[in-house]
């Protein structure tokens, strides 16, 4: 058999990449970097009325029942609860890090929704067995790279689903979408980690048996200089120690980029979806 149609290939191509990545942290890469992540994130999100949420919601909703109950990964400030909520939908929020559901509760509260849940845990302790087929579309938008099992975790995505998984990922290249010459003038010719779940995901569930779907849509975020500089900064200290010359030179590229104090970033993304197996087994 052709080993690019094995679940072991897949599997162990993710894990190097994980691997890989993991190697280059010096600095806090998770609960830390997105507990201090979460206001401009926020930020970036809500500036574009949470595009990337709605975009998301566009492709998903018509494959829903009206009132859907959701569960949304790593939900973060709301991206797509917010959207997902307005269109009618009850979603459940998995979410460790507690600045993000303070920035989520205000955001959902701003956004006029009050029928939502929130579980503070990481996704890795949320008891699945227990949810087992209780949710219309169990989702992770941009939280899979955080995973080194990939496989399993999409397993728990079905365990939860009665019908629909989804998985959202970038869509722009493998890289972390830093690609604007910055990576290289501060890190050298360390290679440029890769965050994007796509394709290594859609071609993993193909391996799998299942027969994802795949849209890419275009969104658009914004947020101010400031923020635009912190979240750059808080990026780079995952991999190396800012010094003076490496902060000037995040600033002077994010006021470079900059329109009346704004910084606006044009972004794709793959929603990647597919049927839980018991959908199949339902029918």
């Amino acid at each position: 058999m052709d080993e690019r149609l094995s679940v072991a290939h897949w599997d162990g191509l993710w894990e190097q990449r994980w691997d890989t990545r993991e190697s280059l942290y010096v600095g806090s890469a998770h609960m830390g970097y997105w507990q201090a992540r979460a206001e401009d994130f926020s930020v970036g999100r809500k500036a574009c009325d949470y595009d990337f949420g709605r975009k998301i919601t566009g492709v998903l909703t018509p494959f829903l029942p009206a009132g859907a109950e959701v569960l949304d990964v790593g939900c973060g400030p709301g991206s797509i609860l917010v959207p997902m909520g307005q269109a009618g939908c009850r979603v459940t929020a998995v979410e460790p890090a507690e600045e993000m559901i303070r920035q989520l509760r205000a955001n959902a509260e701003a956004a006029g929704i009050e029928d939502y849940d929130v579980m503070p845990s990481i996704w890795q302790d949320v008891d699945t067995e227990s949810l087992s087929g209780r949710f219309d579309l169990a989702l992770s938008a941009i939280t899979m790279w955080m995973f080194r099992d990939l496989r399993i975790q999409l397993e728990r995505l079905e365990t939860v689903s009665r019908d629909l998984c989804c998985v959202v990922g970038g869509a722009g290249g493998e890289t972390s979408g830093h690609s604007d010459g910055m990576w290289n003038a501060i890190m050298g010719d360390v290679p440029q980690p890769g965050y994007s779940e796509f394709p290594l995901a859609f071609n993993l569930l193909y391996a799998m048996g299942r027969n994802p779907e795949v849209r890419i849509v275009d969104y658009s975020t914004k947020r101010s200089v400031e923020s635009k500089i912190h979240q750059q900064k808080l990026f780079y200290t995952k991999y190396t120690q800012l010094t003076d010359s490496v902060e000037r030179m995040i600033e002077e590229n994010v006021m470079a980029g900059a329109s009346d104090g704004l910084v606006q970033e044009n972004c794709k993304a793959s929603v990647i979806f597919w049927k839980s197996p018991k959908a199949g087994a339902s029918n």
